[in-house]
């Protein structure tokens, strides 16, 4: 009896020494799935083995880890709440600061202010702590915020992820892990899902845009493609890339792909030329480009040596030849020892980007401050962030609009793509400028001359007359506005004249308008209308359309025509709309017909820089028909009208 005892617990034993030592690989297989970066299979793989009732501090700091690093920061928190119950092991301090964000996610604020309290007496050097305790009250300041936005969920998104939009020409670039067919199977192990390609999609209307197609299947590969941005002139995009050889992944020594941002040119409809910039490395990443709007600085992200935390915001220099200076870290200001990523630089040099370093809603918050006037960072407010991952903002500033990703609820996937529009975030002042109309002939002051001033930012009109001493008065914005003065005067050809505000207030120097006798047999005049000159007829669109009727060739084919006649002059197409549709609706369906009529002379040869196109919408009714008035169709046809306006830029 005693030695079948004896016997059975050698058994016993035995199965148990092997059940254990099966356990232990098991643990050490999805640990090096987790060193490898394969969250996807490391988060089932920790799961089973927490339902077999076995955890640990580690298992569940990795999982944790996991979930985290997938933006899944309410899961994410249970993991971490969990460390706090091994009372025999100190906790990392950077996992009170992991666990109080995620806190935030559960929408559970004053929990993640206690931990960030404990986060704050353990690491008082840590800048995180610095811009917490500046802001204690950052949640009553993000309340409290002025600005309003209406945020639209855009409908080509998919039930994967798409983010990182920016424009070409009139399309959205969007990078998307969504499954077109191309690549089957081709799924990535950090999250279980395809990889991520550039795919476009094209406007519905003034806030959605539809899904269109893959995007420049030359840049797609069998790696990661995301974050584009494109040059004025559209023949070069940075974007990032996977660091690969053959189209596949070439890891560092840890097994990792290390990102980065790659250059292409445009030659004969095709990308080409792609080339890695100089600055990458195969032991660090970077990503997310962003060109400022002189074109000769590249703000990117990076966890490159000199990084304050997982990953900083850095500006590179490009120079006249094409070369590159030495990134340079944009400092305390901006970076912390979070993750700082996906910047964006506005025309007014205002930096926007995402961060989890300063205090924020939860996860991934959007923030901006003005780079040339050291302004305070500032949080985009509670309609741009939410509690999960809000990021890749874009903006343009003059219309006060643009786009961003989140991982919010009730989306279509795990990250969507969202339009917005607002009120402005740049505050003008007003100045007071001077002008005189004088014949530039015999240099005498020219009275009652009617002066029309337009507002290229707020579209809005104001018209004045000149004095006996010729001079008049108009206020204007600054910072750094767009304005065309038109004076016309019975007996002179009209003369234009654009004026671009200063950066700051300061005074302007008086604005002299000349003006010569009328010449109605040249046309060549400034401020001349192509349309009376060549006797043009109406430029046809379908209704609702901006796409060119073939009845309108013959007319444009007029404009070309003169244009070659006249190698130095330069015009400005301007396109005008009924009131028959919303005001924003007609000023976008302006600016678009407009583009379509510079675009089939630029097809037909013109160089682009002789011819610019603006839409103008409904505010400049040649009747009465504005907004709410009964008007014929007969009335409302003629302010369905081009300009072909003769200018002096």
């Amino acid at each position: 009896m005693m030695r079948k005892k004896i016997i059975t617990s050698i058994l016993f034993l035995v199965v148990l020494q092997n059940l254990v030592s099966a356990q232990s690989r098991q643990l050490e297989e999805i640990d090096q799935l987790f060193n490898t970066k394969s969250y996807a299979l490391a988060i089932k793989g920790y799961k089973n083995l927490i339902e077999k009732g076995i955890s640990s501090y580690d298992i569940y700091k990795k999982l944790g880890d996991a979930f985290y690093l997938n933006a899944n920061y309410i899961e994410a928190s249970k993991c971490y709440a969990k460390l706090f119950n091994y009372k025999d092991i100190t906790i990392d301090p950077e996992y009170i600061y992991k666990y109080a964000q995620t806190l935030k996610s559960a929408g559970n604020y004053e929990e993640s202010n206690t931990r960030m309290q404990e986060f704050e007496t353990i690491k008082k050097q840590d800048l995180r702590v610095a811009k917490y305790s500046e802001k204690q009250n950052y949640l009553d300041e993000i309340k409290n915020l002025n600005k309003k936005y209406t945020v639209t969920n855009l409908s080509s998104n998919s039930a994967e992820s798409d983010f990182a939009p920016s424009l070409y020409k009139d399309t959205l670039v969007f990078a998307s892990s969504r499954d077109t067919g191309l690549l089957i199977n081709n799924v990535h192990d950090w999250n279980n899902r395809p990889f991520l390609n550039l795919h476009t999609a094209v406007r519905n209307d003034s806030l959605d845009y539809r899904y269109h197609s893959n995007f420049a299947k030359e840049l797609n590969s069998k790696t990661h493609e995301s974050s584009t941005v494109f040059t004025k002139d559209g023949k070069t995009v940075y974007f990032t890339r996977n660091n690969s050889e053959n189209g596949k992944f070439s890891p560092d020594k840890n097994g990792l792909s290390r990102l980065k941002i790659y250059k292409a040119s445009l030659e004969n409809g095709s990308w080409t030329n792609i080339t890695e910039l100089p600055f990458n490395s195969d032991d660090y990443s970077t990503a997310n480009p962003s060109l400022n709007y002189t074109e000769d600085k590249l703000y990117f992200a990076s966890d490159m040596p000199s990084s304050l935390g997982a990953s900083d915001i850095f500006v590179v220099d490009i120079k006249p030849d094409g070369s590159f200076g030495n990134p340079i870290n944009l400092g305390k200001k901006i970076n912390t020892e979070g993750r700082e990523t996906f910047p964006f630089i506005s025309d007014s040099e205002t930096l926007y980007f995402a961060s989890d370093g300063h205090p924020g809603l939860g996860g991934l918050d959007i923030f901006y401050t003005n780079l040339q006037k050291e302004d305070r960072v500032l949080n985009m407010g509670k309609d741009i962030n939410s509690r999960e991952d809000d990021f890749s903002l874009i903006i343009n500033e003059t219309e006060n609009k643009g786009f961003f990703a989140s991982n919010r609820p009730n989306g279509y996937g795990s990250d969507d793509i969202y339009t917005f529009i607002g009120e402005p975030l740049i505050h003008f002042e007003t100045v007071r400028i001077h002008g005189k109309i004088v014949d530039k002939v015999t240099n005498t002051v020219l009275p009652n001359a009617k002066i029309t001033i337009y507002d290229y930012t707020t579209n809005n009109l104001f018209e004045t007359y000149s004095k006996m001493d010729g001079s008049f008065e108009a206020e204007i914005q600054v910072p750094e506005k767009k304005y065309r003065f038109i004076a016309k005067l019975e007996g002179y050809d009209a003369t234009v004249l654009y004026l671009r505000s200063p950066s700051v207030k300061e005074n302007i120097k008086d604005v002299v308008m000349l003006m010569g006798k009328e010449n109605s047999k040249s046309g060549t005049s400034v401020g001349s209308d192509l349309t009376n000159v060549l006797q043009l007829k109406s430029i046809y669109f379908d209704i609702n359309s901006s796409y060119l009727r073939v009845e309108s060739y013959p007319d444009l084919d007029k404009v070309y025509q003169f244009m070659l006649e006249h190698p130095e002059l330069k015009i400005e197409v301007g396109s005008h709309t009924d009131s028959t549709e919303s005001d924003t609706y007609n000023l976008w369906l302006s600016k678009r017909r407009a583009k379509s009529t510079v675009n089939y002379l630029i097809g037909k040869g013109i160089d682009a820089s002789r011819i610019t196109d603006v839409g103008f919408g409904e505010t400049q009714l040649l009747n009465e028909c504005s907004n709410g008035v009964k008007c014929s169709d007969d009335k409302h046809s003629k302010n369905r009208r081009s300009e072909f306006i003769i200018v002096n830029e």
